[in-house]
């Protein structure tokens, strides 16, 4: 009879450790895992900066989490053991490993040791507790788990390259640079950007943090190229592409789209603020001296983030808009 009795304690606790698994590693949803936290919530990681003794601080720290990685992570549990403390508190103690994919590349973490504290009322089950364990060298005494080395994607090849030859260390950064750097201006590359897009959208869905997309080309750029020759277009090409290096903030992310094409993403950034960035660098490109007698100035298109747009289809409304100011008659902005 006892037995009994003790399964059937058991039962909602073991559902609401699965449900949080689920909310805050498969999911990565940020307000379901909030949901199943207790007010009294408090808690330790690894690092330094990872212990909260509010409710508050434990939910900046799980956003932050969830934003710097937010695909799904893959959990293997070595061992799960329930335990109850009494009829309404229970213990989960665990060892698990963990695996992800960060910009193409797939990242695990192993030997990882869990340890949930959960307690339950007449209502509903809830987290109060959490202390989450991570033994391995690639900890710094101030550095945070579980997801602070996801976003630190040089820390991590670092790491797996230092295993191996020099050569290939070299080898690795060379192939690196020439896949997210174009080699004319030394702005980001077309890759580089598309991957920096698709992440942007990823946290405007789950926050709401707004972003702006600026898109320009220069105006004419074919008949230069055909009177002045090639060199002189790309000597043209490298010094709009510092202008617009200069004038964009540290935050956002200037990139060659192709040709004489350039794109700036701009994480939370309204259109507004956007287009005075434009414009200063469309006014700066069009007072710039260059060794043509021809006016060298840009038709810009510029866009918002959208709830219901993913970026290849926030990409094709900014160019729209960027074409839309070339037939108005070009060196202008067109904002849609």
């Amino acid at each position: 009879m006892n037995t009994i009795i003790q399964n059937e304690n058991i039962i909602p606790f073991q559902d609401h450790f699965d449900q949080y698994i689920k909310a805050y590693l498969t999911e990565r949803d940020w307000s379901k895992t909030a949901a199943l936290l207790a007010e009294s919530f408090c808690g330790f990681g690894t690092g330094l900066e990872e212990r909260t003794y509010n409710l508050a601080e434990a939910l900046l720290l799980y956003e932050k989490d969830i934003e710097s990685a937010p695909n799904q992570i893959q959990v293997h549990f070595h061992k799960q053991e329930l335990q109850l403390i009494d009829a309404n508190n229970a213990l989960v103690a665990a060892e698990l490993d963990m695996e992800t994919v960060i910009l193409e590349q797939t990242v695990k973490f192993n030997n990882l040791r869990l340890l949930l504290v959960m307690h339950r009322d007449e209502k509903k089950v809830e987290i109060v507790g959490m202390h989450l364990s991570f033994p391995t060298d690639v900890h710094e005494s101030d550095e945070s788990f579980p997801l602070k080395e996801l976003e630190e994607r040089t820390h991590l090849l670092r790491k797996m390259v230092d295993q191996r030859t020099k050569s290939l260390k070299q080898a690795y950064d060379e192939l690196a640079d020439l896949i997210n750097r174009d080699r004319l201006t030394q702005l980001s590359s077309r890759h580089y950007f598309e991957e920096a897009l698709i992440n942007e959208q990823i946290r405007y869905k789950n926050f709401k943090r707004d972003y702006t997309l600026l898109l320009m080309d220069i105006d004419d750029f074919k008949s230069i190229n055909d009177q002045y020759g090639h060199p002189v277009g790309d000597e043209i090409l490298k010094s709009v592409a510092e202008i617009i290096r200069k004038i964009a903030r540290k935050t956002d992310i200037v990139a060659r789209w192709g040709g004489d094409e350039f794109v700036i993403l701009l994480p939370e950034t309204e259109i507004d603020m956007a287009k005075r960035i434009g414009e200063s660098i469309r006014e700066a490109v069009q007072n710039c001296e260059y060794q043509v007698a021809a006016e060298i100035t840009l038709s810009i298109g510029i866009s918002g983030s959208q709830a219901n747009c993913e970026a290849q289809s926030l990409f094709r409304i900014v160019d729209d808009a960027m074409y839309r100011a070339k037939k108005s008659g070009k060196n202008q902005i067109v904002c849609v």
